[in-house]
């Protein structure tokens, strides 16, 4: 879910493999030797910032007349960043602990010159989930009609000003039903965390990457914590913008386009429908064991990401039902974007997308309460189909 990042970790990459070519890594177009470095400003002084990353080294940031700050739809300038801003901030190094930036960026959900936010009431962990009587089963033909009209009526339930993408996927058929948001664009924060890690263990079933202990414990992580630092590892290592144009050829997705920045990870445009399909991949085509790997990393999700963020809405939303599984994601790029993706319940046989575009004045609160709305109303109009 992305935030960007709030909870900040040190990452060295080197990539030079040419895009397309066999091997464990392949590099973006365009990749260049870098660090990623989150953590928390310490100390300013003109051109030189201190920061302190999570990993506890202090890093010597240097600014330069090409530095730029903000994300591509939220520029701002270095006075928006006062010590205590939580950044990431994108360079060159120069030895183990100096760093020429390139960019600097807030964390995800936060905007420019603000700290982060996140509900106080929000538990540090996951609320025990709570048991939901099955729906009645009804003929495939029904079931498809009652969740196109549980669409509409989702879309409709939007508070005003907030643009929604909604769908939904029935796993008895493979049927997406989209009605008429399923294919607006929209940016897809931490949702692209899927796409990656899906193209990921498809490659290491190919033979074309092999990926660590570490890389599955960081696709662990990725999925369940939303956590942005091994996200930023395993986009650097295995292709950045690569993996999403892997998974567009694989699955077969219309509406999916690569970030223009390609350090932008969260700024890929994708759709609803397009979340389903990868979703329907996922769990359809992969191997039993790397299918396992999405399932356990999305029902582990907790209520509280990595970077601090409550992801406790839309799927989650308390009290959570017994094997929700999801995916969400949230950033502040000028607009707030927050998305709900993935399974409701055991044993539902639905998996659906919510993907919401909302005003930038908003608070979180705000946006996560429309959030959760849509998805109530979508959920409740579903009906399971007879097999």
């Amino acid at each position: 879910m992305i935030i960007r990042r709030v909870l900040p970790v040190l990452v060295l990459v080197a990539v030079l493999a040419t895009a397309g070519c066999g091997g464990t890594v392949r590099s973006s177009a365009g990749a260049r030797a870098r660090h990623v470095v989150n953590g928390t400003v310490t100390a300013e002084s003109g051109s030189t910032w201190t920061v302190l990353a999570t990993t506890g080294a202090s890093w010597t940031v240097q600014l330069t007349p090409t530095t730029r700050y903000g994300r591509t739809h939220q520029p701002t300038d270095a006075a928006h960043f006062p010590v205590g801003s939580p950044v990431r901030v994108l360079g060159t190094p120069s030895g183990t602990t100096t760093l020429t930036a390139r960019q600097v960026l807030p964390s995800l959900s936060v905007r420019p010159g603000q700290a982060a936010t996140a509900r106080p009431a929000s538990p540090p962990t996951t609320a025990p989930p709570t048991t939901t009587a099955a729906p009645p089963r009804v003929s495939p033909a029904t079931a498809d009609a009652a969740a196109g009209t549980a669409v509409a009526q989702a879309v409709a339930a939007a508070p005003g000003g907030v643009a929604v993408g909604v769908a939904v996927l029935d796993q008895t058929d493979g049927d997406v039903v989209a009605g008429s948001t399923g294919a607006t664009g929209f940016e897809s924060a931490s949702v692209v965390k899927l796409f990656t890690i899906v193209d990921l263990l498809h490659r290491s079933e190919t033979g074309d990457i092999t990926l660590s202990a570490d890389d599955m414990t960081a696709i662990g992580r990725a999925l369940s914590l939303s956590d942005d630092d091994v996200m930023d590892t395993l986009w650097e290592e295995y292709g950045g913008t690569q993996t999403v144009s892997d998974v567009v050829s694989l699955v077969g997705l219309h509406d999916t386009t690569p970030p223009s920045d390609p350090d932008e990870w969260g700024e890929t445009v994708i759709s609803a429908r397009d979340v389903l399909a990868v979703y329907r991949y996922a769990f359809t085509a992969l191997s039993p064991a790397d299918q396992q790997v999405i399932r356990t990393g999305l029902g582990n999700a907790a209520d509280t990401g990595a970077d601090g963020f409550d992801q406790a809405f839309g799927l989650l939303d308390p009290p959570r039902p017994a094997g929700a599984t999801a995916k969400q994601g949230w950033m502040s790029d000028g607009d707030l974007y927050l998305h709900t993706t993935g399974v409701p319940a055991a044993g539902s046989p639905w998996v659906v997308a919510v993907l919401t575009r909302q005003p930038g004045g908003d608070s979180w609160d705000t946006a996560r309460s429309a959030v959760d709305t849509v998805t109530r109303t979508l959920t409740g109009g579903l009906t399971a189909p007879a097999v």
